[in-house]
Parts: structure tokens; C-alpha cells; sequence
């Protein structure tokens, strides 16, 4: 389903949830107002630039959530979704909401007030507990609640979530680690460069390299962020495009292997099995009848 909010006149909040199969087409271009953004992803990953700055966003390793501020209107271009599961949530709030709130009044300090003004600025981050229990509850409110108050629940669930959005970014800078606006550029610019290198051989030190941090900030930035390793992510999409190939084209088993990155398809068939529960035989003796019936 595919849920969403009125804009209120009181308080200009307004929330969207795309819980659906997202339809393949062209590339959409649209003009986004100012304001401050929420994007919670629950399930599936997006890729789009924003005044021609690139987001790779991905819940492969759990939800996350991005939060972003424009001070003036910005193109948005959407480059790529993932079209079978995505789950993701949209709380937008106006830009002289932000601006109203009194920052340094209330104790969050400079950073926060700087994140809020400033455009352009993003910041993401692995979801805890509360918060993914929040956004499912916006997504899907409780059968209890009344048909009449589903709008306002749903409402009450964003402004909770933006309180924890708040608080996570008053706190985001951490002794041990970058500074989060940073790290969270630094994981984009991994993980985009490779999505764009799937197909060819990688090491470790190549993705430092081209992103230029060394080897321990790049391992330790991707796994803080996205919680699986470099490799693991590398291996995983590997695998997700050997499935869309068994899917999509019925392709063979040891020509999936090879997309895969395995030379042995018997190794590829066991690491497919523990990825999506079945071997790669029946997943492509199952997409046959539909492969067949659209020639």
C-alpha cells in the first residue's frame, strides 16, 4: 500500500509511506522546496542526486535514515531504486519551521543549529531500536487505532521521530570516529564507486584509493555505517544481480555463478541458498513459466 498524509495549516509537517513495488521508468526530475527532510528506509535502497549531490542509500544492513537541509528549492534526479521492496518513509517540515526553533535556546548547541541553516547539509545513520519501532508504527499504525485518528497518529509518529532525528544530530560527533556529516560522504563515495566497479576485480586498497582514506578509516566508516564489511556488500549485490538475471533472463546456473563472481557453481549455489533461502535451480525452475509466457 501507499500511504500519505494532508499537510497540515498549523504545523506544516507532512508525512509519505511508499510500502509498494515502485514502478521502472525515466529518470525523474522534479524541483523540492526548502525545508528540512527525514527519508527512513526500512527495506530496499535509492539512488539520486540533489543539486548535483550523489545518495546511495541502502537498508541492505538494517534501516537507516537520512536527514537532509535545503535553505532554497533543489532538483532532485532520481537515478535508481530497488523496484520489488522498497519500504521508505518521508517526513518533510518547512523551512521557517526549522527556523523558529530556538537551538542554542534549548541546549542542542552550534552543530545542530549549523546543520539546520546550512544547505545542502545530510547526515546518515544506522537506525536503533525506538526509532525503526516508530517508523513502523507511521507505516502500519496499530488495527486498534480508528480510522478517523489514522492521520493524526501517524502525524504524532513523525513528530517523534523528528525528536529523535533532532537529538541524533545534536550528538553525532563522536571522539572516536569522523564527524558525521563527513563519514556519511565518505560511505557514499564507497559505496558509490562500488556499485560502479561490481563487474571488475577489487581490492581493498583500490576502494581507499579512490576514495582517498586508508584502508582502516574506509573499513571501519563502511561497517559503522551499514553494518556488514566492504566485501560482504560487494559479494551481496554480486548475488542480487545473479538473481535478477535467474528472474529476469532465466540465465543459466553456471552463467549466474560467473555474475556472481564464483568459479565454482557449486559454491555459488550454497552461498545463494543462505542469501535468499533457496537454491538458485528451484529460484530459476520458479521464474520459467513467466519468463515463457511473456516471449
Amino acid at each position: 500500500m501507499e500511504l500519505s498524509t494532508a499537510v497540515s495549516e498549523h504545523d506544516g509537517i507532512s508525512l509519505a509511506c511508499r510500502l509498494t513495488p515502485v514502478v521502472a521508468g525515466p529518470r525523474p526530475v522534479r524541483e523540492i522546496q526548502p525545508g528540512f527532510r527525514l527519508f527512513v528506509y526500512l527495506r530496499g535502497w535509492q539512488r539520486f542526486e540533489i543539486d548535483g549531490q550523489r545518495f546511495d542509500v541502502s537498508a541492505d544492513g538494517g534501516p537507516v535514515a537520512l536527514a537532509l537541509s535545503l535553505t532554497r528549492p533543489a532538483q532532485l534526479v532520481q537515478v535508481a531504486w530497488s523496484e520489488d521492496r522498497m519500504g521508505k518513509l518521508t517526513i518533510t517540515a518547512p523551512r521557517d519551521w526549522a527556523s523558529a526553533l530556538d537551538l542554542k535556546g534549548a541546549g542542542h548547541g552550534d552543530a545542530l543549529a549549523t546543520f539546520l541553516t546550512g544547505h545542502g547539509n545530510s547526515h546518515l545513520w544506522r537506525l536503533d531500536d525506538d526509532s525503526i519501532r516508530l517508523a513502523q508504527l507511521a507505516a502500519e499504525p496499530p488495527a486498534w487505532v480508528p480510522r478517523e485518528a489514522l492521520p493524526l497518529y501517524r502525524r504524532a509518529r513523525a513528530f517523534d521521530l523528528i525528536c529523535l532525528t533532532l537529538s541524533t544530530l545534536a550528538l553525532r560527533r563522536d571522539k572516536n570516529t569522523l564527524p558525521r556529516p563527513a563519514q556519511s560522504l565518505l560511505g557514499e563515495r564507497i559505496r558509490i564507486f562500488l556499485l560502479d566497479h561490481l563487474n571488475e576485480p577489487l581490492t581493498i586498497d583500490a576502494v581507499a584509493q579512490a576514495v582517498g582514506a586508508s584502508v582502516s578509516v574506509v573499513q571501519r566508516c563502511f561497517k559503522e555505517l551499514y553494518g556488514m564489511t566492504v566485501f560482504d556488500f560487494v559479494r551481496r549485490r554480486r548475488l542480487d544481480a545473479a538473481r535478477d538475471a535467474l528472474d529476469n533472463r532465466g540465465v543459466s546456473i553456471a552463467c549466474a555463478a560467473f555474475i556472481a563472481g564464483y568459479s565454482a557453481p557449486s559454491s555459488f549455489a550454497t552461498a545463494f541458498k543462505k542469501a535468499y533461502g533457496v537454491p538458485p535451480k528451484l529460484r530459476r525452475r520458479q521464474a520459467m513459466p513467466f519468463l515463457e509466457a511473456a516471449e
